[in-house]
């Protein structure tokens, strides 16, 4: 499968667009929006962000680690890893809302990504007084 993306695209020419397309009157509340939601300040903990390496909305996601929160962040490293490639695999033709990790360029990269959850999902259940794993999660085989 041949997949075109170019580096062109990226946040400022997503910005860029918006003003062709709405005005220079439009700006989006960026300013708010992380004030609103705290931004990089996240309170929480024990929250696992994943990208795919072509998700568009990675830029407005966690993409660094915070061990000290229990914060991980992957991004699944292929030429067709979309949005929620962890969870649903990749796109594929004809369309398939159950979507299949083999139609990923990199199948390995998601079912990595998917250990990966699992690994920190067991880890923090251990944590707790709870009698129960999730390593049948992700699994093909289950």
């Amino acid at each position: 499968m041949i997949v075109l993306s170019s580096s062109r695209i990226d946040v400022s020419y997503h910005l860029e667009l918006c003003r062709n397309i709405f005005g220079e009157g439009i700006y989006p509340e960026v300013d708010m929006t992380n004030i609103y939601y705290g931004g990089t300040r996240i309170a929480g903990s024990k929250i696992i962000f994943t990208n795919g390496s072509q998700d568009p909305w990675r830029h407005a996601s966690k993409q660094t680690s915070s061990p000290e929160k229990d914060m991980p962040s992957y991004i699944v490293e292929c030429h067709n890893c979309g949005h929620g490639t962890d969870l649903r695999g990749c796109p594929q033709s004809p369309l398939s809302i159950e979507g299949d990790a083999g139609n990923c360029t990199s199948p390995e990269a998601v079912q990595k990504v998917r250990a990966k959850i699992i690994e920190h999902i067991d880890l923090w259940l251990s944590e707790c007084d709870y009698e129960g794993q999730v390593t049948d999660l992700y699994r093909d085989d289950a």
